[in-house]
């Protein structure tokens, strides 16, 4: 196990199993939802390291719930969108509602797998909190 923990949020069963299943040969924790009320208890039972994320879901937008996230105490949570939107003008309204990268279906297992290793890698440089004696900055939230 590399210790890292992955939130997958995905409608379609049989992609969100696949990805599950390769991440998990690779050492990743993985939880998987296929609503966001799935992901909802998820994000409050741990918090990931990351989140794989599709736009279209049953119960709601992705995107919306993107933006919720990105003013709470979990904004430090790197987001890749996965989705079906292929269109220019959605892969820039997803980056610009916050999410750290967007990749469209269909995709190769292997790329996905690499700008989830670099968004790994990008979200451990920077601290979630620094504390200096009694004083406590959290990064993500910025107070």
């Amino acid at each position: 196990m590399n210790g890292k923990w992955i939130l997958l949020v995905e409608d379609n069963e049989k992609i969100m199993q696949g990805n599950r299943r390769m991440l998990l040969r690779r050492g990743y924790e993985v939880a998987a939802a296929l609503t966001l009320g799935e992901a909802r208890k998820a994000l409050k039972a741990q918090r990931p390291d990351l989140i794989v994320l599709d736009i279209m879901l049953p119960d709601g937008s992705g995107l919306h719930w993107m933006r919720q996230l990105r003013g709470s105490t979990d904004a430090g949570i790197p987001i890749l969108l996965l989705t079906g939107l292929t269109t220019q003008e959605d892969i820039l309204h997803g980056l610009r509602s916050g999410g750290d990268d967007y990749l469209t279906k269909p995709y190769d297992f292997e790329i996905l797998l690499a700008r989830i290793e670099a968004l790994l890698r990008r979200s451990e440089r920077v601290p979630e909190t620094i504390t200096k004696g009694h004083l406590t900055l959290d990064v993500a939230a910025g107070v």
